[in-house]
């Protein structure tokens, strides 16, 4: 198939990619019904987004529907650079999916980290009644119908009850080649009482021309169960000349914690969905996002906020910058249903504008079905305060250096939130060589030894960007 653009993608098309993998029918089914609706749905179901819906550049008529597989050496290559013996790692590297080196204790335990078609043939009626029911839908989204009809990779993660497991699971994503497409779709099953942190890191190993387009596309879905508790974060580092989409939500039981983490860093453009939904009492959830765009980058964001269950919480804020030509806009929405008595919720979003080409918006909301409940939203955008850069040239610093300090000052209160010590290290990185116009993958690697970020830090308890607010007071 690696001849067919993703245009081209059909009923026949999902039928050969279903077969060669070996899949049941109703996956068939699944796959068929969810490039149709991909095909009807609209870019944005609600109205207040519709004038935002710029797929400018999104171009699939010359996308490869399937990626290469690359030569061993390149594999080993970027495996020898990404190794770290601190975390259980999976290895994505364009089309070939390497299994992670889990510990035989964990086996024991019944942990189970492997990709998502060997967990579908191992168990297909188990996974037969998560597709029927799963969180996001084809329906949900255009771009996650679309995922749904042609994800071929991804990782299932399985914790088992009471399980407190200090390792990181991670999952490397590496792309090398261009005008090709990766889909994954990502599951994770926290059974009551486990505790356990994901990481999901996106990398390219080169700039290439931005007129060769390559499409990312990531589903990722949370389930916990009573009391359990999970950290997911994420880095997108991915090069100029990819196109990316990402869906992720959560479904919390009763007493059940998620954080998200995630730094929207690369790619030409990005659009992300993610939600957490409170479905029982006592569950909580935690969003902090970064996006930092340059050059002609632009950025699409939701961060969603649902509460179903009573005494629930929710908390999300997403900070950017855009300098040059690069545009980005921030929606969120909180939603209350009838039955969430006593919910907490809070959403903001802030963004900070350097130079007169670039372009920001940030668009929160409220629906809100019952009473006794504390929610509210804030938003920002506005261009970098011309006072505070004289204020610290007036100290000696060079103009340039003046507006970095401000910038990391920015993002700070929202990096140092993000509760992986290591991730944490890793965008602000980023962040350091992306303002000195350094995108590339080696550049980035040769900044410091990646193992380097992997190290117990101090505890220490981050500023309070939630319970603050005013309105909590």
């Amino acid at each position: 198939m690696s001849e067919l653009t993703l245009a081209e993608a059909s009923e026949q098309v999902i039928a050969k990619l279903s077969q060669a993998r070996k899949e049941p029918d109703w996956l068939r089914t699944f796959r068929t019904k969810s490039l149709k609706l991909f095909r009807e749905l609209p870019a944005e179901l609600s109205n207040l987004y519709t004038k935002y819906a710029d797929l400018t550049g999104v171009d699939f008529e010359s996308t490869s529907l399937e990626l290469p597989e690359p030569p061993r050496a390149d594999i080993d290559s970027v495996v020898s650079k990404f190794k770290t013996d601190r975390a259980i790692t999976i290895y994505q590297i364009d089309s070939k999916t390497l299994p992670p080196e889990i510990p035989e204790a964990l086996l024991k335990e019944g942990v189970v980290f492997t990709d998502i078609g060997t967990a579908i043939s191992r168990d297909p009626e188990y996974f037969k009644r998560y597709f029927l029911e799963k969180a996001i839908l084809p329906e949900d989204d255009k771009f996650a119908a679309l995922n749904n009809a042609l994800f071929m990779s991804g990782f299932f993660l399985h914790i088992p009850k009471g399980m407190e497991i200090t390792t990181p699971f991670r999952m490397v994503t590496v792309l090398s080649s261009e005008g090709n497409s990766l889909f994954t779709q990502n599951l994770i099953m926290a059974e009551p009482r486990s505790k356990f942190t994901v990481l999901e890191e996106l990398y390219s190993t080169k700039l290439t021309q931005q007129s060769k387009r390559s499409t990312y596309s990531a589903l990722s879905e949370v389930y916990l169960h009573e009391g359990a508790e999970v950290t997911y974060a994420s880095i997108n580092n991915l090069a100029s000349n990819v196109n990316i989409f990402s869906n992720k939500k959560s479904i919390g039981k009763r007493d059940s914690k998620i954080v998200w983490s995630s730094a929207l860093l690369g790619g030409a453009y990005t659009r992300s969905r993610l939600e957490s939904v409170m479905k029982e009492e006592g569950a909580s959830s935690e969003n902090v996002e970064v996006v930092f765009g340059a050059g002609t980058q632009r950025f699409d964001t939701a961060s969603n906020i649902t509460h179903i269950g009573q005494n629930t919480s929710g908390h999300a804020v997403s900070k950017g910058v855009v300098k040059e030509k690069a545009r980005a806009v921030f929606k969120g929405m909180i939603r209350i249903e009838k039955e969430a008595k006593n919910s907490r919720a809070y959403l903001a979003e802030h963004g900070m504008i350097l130079g007169k080409d670039a372009r920001a918006d940030a668009i929160p909301g409220l629906e809100i079905e019952t009473n006794d409940v504390k929610a509210t939203h804030s938003a920002s955008v506005a261009q970098i305060n011309d006072e505070d850069v004289f204020y610290l040239m007036s100290r000696g610093l060079a103009e340039d250096d003046a507006k970095k300090l401000i910038i990391v000052g920015f993002f700070e209160p929202v990096v140092e939130r993000i509760p992986v010590p290591e991730v944490a290290k890793r965008i602000r990185r980023i962040i350091d060589l992306k303002w000195s116009g350094v995108y590339d993958f080696e550049s980035y690697l040769k900044a410091r030894p990646l193992e380097d970020e992997y190290y117990e830090e101090e505890a220490h308890k981050p500023r309070d960007l939630f319970e603050g607010h005013y309105k909590y007071r």
